[in-house]
């Protein structure tokens, strides 16, 4: 009796080690965290009520866009991802360098006096102490051209609104003006002067701003520093004409919109931010976690292409809003998904629910299908999931008749009505 022959292809099969997602990332699958879907369906929402136009911005981008953008911040500038392969590549820390980017080598200020774009995406930035690469899921909404005070006024609103509908009711509003060039030029200049005098109580970080910016010893938040800060001379004091005039306008418009805010003339925003400068801040316990910011960025567009072109925005992270959506517990009502759940029951009702399918879509009827094999309850179960006000189901008898059952999923009464008839019925029923 010989040796059994050995199984191959069973001794050298090939078992995948599992992969997993990068330490620092996260995954957005819309139906499978409805809160995750729940807020980028409202952020959308929003920004098709304030007329702004979807930006879609490539993941990639020449690594000197970062560099000229972050010219006045060199620590963002190394949190830069750059490619091993090519350095002159790199994965985009932020999108509004891209959106900038896009706005003048399109030469979009040539076809329009106004333009509004919104935008949402990951970014990705090194952190040097921990070694890994961080992603954050952001979203913006920025105008260019020709505008005034009433436009950035929606510019907040349209922000204010979207906290609204996701129940973040206890947000808080910091605005301030730090004015042009001429007006930072004069205001650094004293608060430097008085910041020298208080060198010793500042940490080794101010101390290099007050070497380059001091503006931005305001954003320290360090116990120490932020005692120096609140003995320094404010802003306010050093506004031209013009921009205090601006800033009374834009305080003005948000009275009129009902948008509560606290004044903090010791507020600054990042480098290239000038004149209105905002903050939108949300206390948890003894914490307070900032939700994104917001100002005008000409100076920033003017790094990247030489040329002055004006435009305002708010800058966000929607991961940071939905962390604080859950820990908050605020309930966030769910809109429709779907006006219509098709219920198809056997091959034949199948087959004939994909031309009912068709023919709704055809009619701008947003319709939910399932063609697997599912029984009846489970399918009206998902109808109700998925908001839909209609279901429509289609057994063998009825595919064989040309008939379609309407149920009202809220009621549960149904009635038979014919196929030829079944489209205007439901735009009847959905008020169209």
């Amino acid at each position: 009796m010989g040796r059994p022959k050995k199984n191959f292809s069973t001794a050298s099969a090939y078992v995948p080690k599992k992969v997993g997602s990068l330490p620092g990332s996260a995954d957005i699958l819309a139906g499978s965290d409805p809160l995750d879907d729940a807020i980028l369906r409202k952020f959308q929402r929003v920004c098709n009520i304030y007329g702004f136009s979807k930006a879609e911005l490539p993941v990639l981008e020449e690594l000197r866009l970062y560099e000229q953008f972050y010219r006045e911040r060199p620590h963002r500038f190394k949190q830069v991802c750059s490619l091993s392969q090519s350095q002159n590549i790199a994965v985009r820390s932020g999108i509004l360098p891209s959106l900038l980017r896009a706005y003048y080598e399109h030469k979009l200020f040539e076809q329009g006096s106004f333009q509004k774009f919104h935008y949402s995406g990951f970014v990705s930035k090194l952190d040097h102490n921990q070694g890994i690469v961080e992603q954050d899921l952001e979203f913006g909404m920025e105008i260019f051209g020709n505008f005034g005070h009433l436009a950035e006024a929606q510019v907040i609103a349209s922000v204010w609104e979207l906290l609204r509908s996701l129940g973040l009711n206890e947000a808080i509003l910091e605005i301030n003006n730090i004015g042009d060039a001429n007006c930072q030029k004069v205001y650094q200049e004293s608060l430097g002067e008085f910041l020298q005098n208080r060198k010793l109580d500042l940490c080794d970080a101010c101390h290099v701003h007050l070497q380059n910016r001091p503006l931005n010893v305001l954003r320290c938040d360090r116990l120490d520093c932020r005692a120096v800060v609140s003995e320094a001379p404010t802003v306010l004091d050093f506004l031209s004409e013009d921009s205090n005039k601006h800033f009374t306008n834009i305080l003005e418009a948000l009275d009129e919109l009902g948008i509560a805010y606290q004044l903090n003339p010791l507020y600054a925003g990042a480098a290239g931010h000038s004149r209105t400068n905002f903050a939108i801040k949300y206390k948890v316990e003894d914490k307070t976690v900032i939700l994104g910011e917001g100002g005008y960025h000409d100076d920033l567009i003017q790094n990247l292409c030489g040329k002055n072109y004006c435009c305002f925005g708010f800058v966000g992270s929607l991961l940071v809003l939905k962390r604080l959506v859950v820990s908050t517990s605020v309930l966030i009502e769910q809109e429709n998904l779907s006006e219509v759940f098709l219920v198809p029951l056997g091959e034949l009702a199948a087959k004939r629910a994909l031309k009912l399918f068709r023919d709704l879509t055809m009619s701008k009827v947003v319709v939910y299908d399932n063609f697997g094999h599912v029984g009846v309850k489970n399918q009206l179960k998902a109808a109700e999931a998925q908001k839909a006000p209609i279901a429509l189901i289609i057994g063998q008898k009825e595919a064989v008749e040309e008939m379609v059952i309407l149920r009202d999923v809220k009621s549960g009464m149904q009635e038979i009505i014919s196929y030829d008839k079944i489209v205007e019925e439901v735009k009847k029923r959905l008020g169209r």
